[in-house]
């Protein structure tokens, strides 16, 4: 099975994030037409605004009401969806680094109030600001998204801040996770000495699921008592392409600077 390229790489292996961040993609192909997922998958409502001051520790969320971690526990899909994706939008922000079986390492910042901003650096760099959105290029430097445009360099740009807006949108991640049970395995060592924690709850997918066409299997995470991320690492394949991703979640609700680019 072939790997993926180092710019396509991360993109595809945003289907195995926890939080509302991605690189970039050469692709455009049908997810980047796809709107993120209804609220009514999750439980969520998009139009209540996130509280960025919320203490990542008592993230409390009426959608996670009944979800107990406890060994050997089996939770419904739909119900662990709902109760990260809120919990995700009510802390309001935070950062984690990508890591690929490719060799590309990617570190990402993000927020969702008062919009939702974020940075990735990496291979391919972008800057998502509200409305705004930037990717730098090897031979362009920061080109700014326009779906108007027909410049091919400009094309790759609204292509990779389009497919970001989609996987960061953690209701697009609740969907995903809804179509599978998970399994509580017991609390265990975060396989990352910078986790946000270094122990946690560690889940794994009862079945396989997909995330906008994309195929995720052999997917595990790691989740404090607060329903976020510490920790999750998987497969992401789409025909013959596939890499393995991790996630190392870093922070959660701390203030973050998502920086304007130097436009050419």
């Amino acid at each position: 099975m072939r790997r993926l390229t180092p710019a396509f790489a991360p993109l595809i292996l945003a289907a195995l994030l926890l939080a509302g961040c991605s690189s970039s993609s050469t692709s455009t192909e049908s997810p980047l037409a796809t709107e993120p997922a209804d609220a009514s998958a999750t439980g969520t409502d998009p139009a209540a605004e996130p509280d960025a001051s919320a203490d990542p520790v008592a993230a409390a969320v009426p959608e996670c009401d009944g979800i107990l971690f406890e060994s050997g526990a089996v939770i419904p899909g739909e119900q662990l969806g709902g109760c990260m994706a809120a919990a995700m939008l009510a802390v309001g922000s935070g950062s984690h680094r990508v890591d690929s079986s490719d060799g590309t390492s990617s570190t990402v910042q993000f927020e969702w109030t008062p919009q939702f901003s974020m940075s990735a650096d990496g291979d391919l760099p972008l800057v998502v600001r509200g409305d705004d959105g930037w990717a730098l290029l090897p031979e362009s430097g920061w080109v700014r998204a326009d779906e108007g445009s027909t410049d091919p360099q400009v094309m790759l740009a609204t292509a990779a801040v389009k497919l970001t807006r989609v996987f960061g949108d953690p209701r697009t991640l609740g969907a995903a996770m809804a179509q599978t049970d998970w399994r509580v395995v017991d609390e265990t060592s975060v396989p990352a000495t910078d986790a946000v924690a270094d122990v946690a709850w560690q889940l794994e997918a009862a079945g396989a699921f997909a995330m906008l066409g994309i195929a995720i299997t052999d997917y595990q995470l790691w989740l404090g008592n607060d329903y976020l991320g510490a920790y999750a690492v998987g497969t992401a394949a789409v025909g013959d392409i596939s890499a393995t991703t991790s996630n190392t979640f870093l922070q959660w609700g701390e203030p973050v600077e998502i920086p304007a680019p130097t436009q050419p």
